[in-house]
């Protein structure tokens, strides 16, 4: 049975402060999600940055990483592709 109302669609809220980069010391973090940001823009901005991590990983896995680790560095380009594909499928689905 098809519905007569379409659902509406998909709104995310905006980003929340979260700080980041500790470097695993003892100083406070160095940067900072800022609060307020459009959720489609920090998604962008995501899909982005995992593209990169993506090509650089993939770029070193197959230039210049010593056999013994290119399972690891495999296992970034896997985790970066899997981020961004995330990304991407719900700025699809928000503008769906």
């Amino acid at each position: 049975m098809k519905k007569i109302v379409p659902d509406p669609p998909l709104k995310l809220n905006p980003t929340t402060e979260r700080s980041f980069c500790t470097c695993q010391s003892s100083h406070p973090p160095i940067f900072t999600v800022r609060p307020g940001v459009d959720a489609a823009d920090a998604l962008v901005h995501t899909s982005m940055l995992a593209s990169a991590i993506q090509e650089i990983a993939d770029d070193y896995a197959l230039h210049h990483a010593p056999e013994a680790n290119r399972a690891m560095i495999w296992s970034i380009v896997h985790s970066a592709e899997t981020i961004r594909a995330l990304a991407d499928g719900l700025l699809d689905a928000m503008e769906a």
